[in-house]
């Protein structure tokens, strides 16, 4: 597509339908390619090229080309119809194979819109990388981005543009899209992403479960998630990588393996820097540990790790809805009747403490580490509490995006259910320890652009850290 963007990139199996190959474009194809439910759209199987393209425009030659419609399924949270479009055929099975990966491609330039399937093209040792669109800002990637809240907060400092963005959740890629429309999405397996757009600064905030004392501790590393983060980070080349997760990340195996493919590009590092989100102002509590590295000595010198500020501790009442908010109460001695027979069963929520359990508005000032599972019953979380005290509810959405310091800007469609949204808040980051982060890293790129050009390259075999401590060291 000639002056075309990509907008977004889907890896998924493709799967069968009366006996044939299905061509199935899901709602965030779809909606990604402005597609509406009624629509004509025109298909090309191009078997010389192995690829399948539907457009909403004609061809220049109609050989091969045949009409789909677009459909549309009502969600059941919304009500809204969104479109797809579902097919199948003989005609399509040059190009798909059932149970093989396909990619599915959305370009988009003024109101032409074109997707592009293929058989999923990967290189173990290699990928296809583009400049993005030219833009002053700094160019951010994000991997593992969640729902996109941590890269929400580097753009708010107005300092960066965001430029791609790799997510495997399909509801959470679909905040993602609707946050940043004009940025390039991976939705898949980051170990199928072949194509990866140029940038200065990249965030990574690897699946934690296996390391997290909240986690399962069932998704370990054995599948090389670390290997495909790498190929991604080499074939972005950044000047910087930023990345945040649980402490014991980097006390594993994992992060000392990322690390050693790392150093001879990026022989600088800083980290890891433990923070509790506390000590920076939130009113709740979020133990990370975060590592900067850096490709030029000259950054890692004029870097600054971000120290915890002076403030006024806030109340919880200071980050509650405004008076006259409906909410749903629950019965404090319901709860603790709850509690006490688990407790009689040993269950292994029995020891914890419950000081910060129920709390009061009026006088809290710190809040338990809210987790993805925020929303059970748990003596782990803080609940309010009410006036009389014989009540309690949980903390609603927009309490929580004022507790995590989440950009006003950004928002959840209305097809993701509650619960989700609850849990993509949970497994997010503090806004005021990434808005540091962010912010230093920014002042940095200023810094150096006002120098005098021409620094120093890397002369370095052996790579240097600088630890919390500001101690010096070096990388093997």
């Amino acid at each position: 597509m000639n002056n075309g963007k990509l907008l977004l990139q889907k890896v998924y199996t493709v799967s069968k339908k009366h006996g044939a190959p299905r061509l199935w474009l899901q709602h965030i194809v779809c909606e990604t390619a402005g597609f509406t439910p009624g629509e004509d759209l025109f298909v090309r199987v191009d078997e010389t090229n192995k690829e399948i393209i539907i457009q909403n425009k004609t061809f220049e030659k109609s050989e091969h080309v045949h009409e789909v419609s677009v459909s549309s399924r009502a969600n059941r949270i919304s009500g809204v119809q969104r479109p797809l479009v579902d097919t199948c055929g003989t005609r399509y099975s040059s190009i798909l194979c059932v149970q093989e990966k396909i990619e599915i491609n959305v370009y988009r330039h003024r109101d032409y819109s074109q997707v592009v399937v293929r058989p999923l093209r990967y290189r173990l040792f290699g990928s296809d990388t583009f400049e993005p669109p030219a833009d002053e800002r700094i160019r951010l990637l994000t991997v593992c981005s969640g729902a996109g809240i941590g890269g929400s907060m580097f753009v708010n400092t107005k300092g960066y543009t965001a430029v791609q963005e790799i997510e495997m959740e399909e509801d959470c890629a679909e905040v993602i899209k609707h946050n940043f429309p004009y940025s390039y999405l991976f939705n898949g397996d980051l170990r199928d992403c072949h194509t990866v757009a140029n940038a200065d600064v990249a965030f990574i905030s690897l699946d934690c479960s296996e390391h997290s004392s909240l986690g399962d501790g069932g998704q370990g590393y054995f599948n090389n998630l670390v290997l495909g983060t790498y190929k991604i980070l080499e074939a972005a080349n950044p000047r910087v990588i930023f990345s945040e997760n649980v402490p014991a990340f980097y006390e594993s195996t994992a992060y000392q393996d990322l690390k050693e493919l790392l150093t001879p590009a990026f022989p600088y590092l800083i980290g890891p820097i433990q923070i509790d989100s506390f000590d920076f102002g939130s009113i709740a509590h979020r133990t990370r540990s975060y590592t900067v590295f850096f490709r030029d000595e000259e950054d890692f010198d004029q870097f600054r790790v971000p120290k915890p500020p002076v403030f006024r501790r806030f109340k919880l009442k200071d980050y509650l809805d405004p008076k006259g908010t409906e909410h749903v109460w629950k019965s404090v001695e319901a709860w603790w009747d709850s509690f006490s027979k688990k407790k009689e069963k040993n269950n292994s929520w029995a020891n914890r403490s419950t000081v910060k359990t129920f709390v009061d508005p009026e006088t809290c000032t710190e809040l338990q580490c809210i987790p993805a599972r925020y929303r059970s019953q748990s003596a782990s979380n803080s609940y309010v509490l009410s006036e009389v005290g014989s009540k309690w509810r949980f903390l609603t959405i927009s309490e929580l995006r004022r507790i995590f310091n989440i950009p006003s800007w950004f928002s959840f469609p209305s097809h993701i259910p509650v619960y989700r949204i609850y849990e993509m808040i949970g497994q997010s980051v503090c806004g005021k320890v990434i808005t540091a982060f962010a912010n230093e890293i920014c002042s940095m790129f200023f810094r150096r652009h006002v120098k005098v050009e021409g620094g120093k390259k890397n002369q370095n075999s052996v790579g240097m850290d600088r630890d919390q401590t500001g101690q010096i060291g070096f990388v093997f």
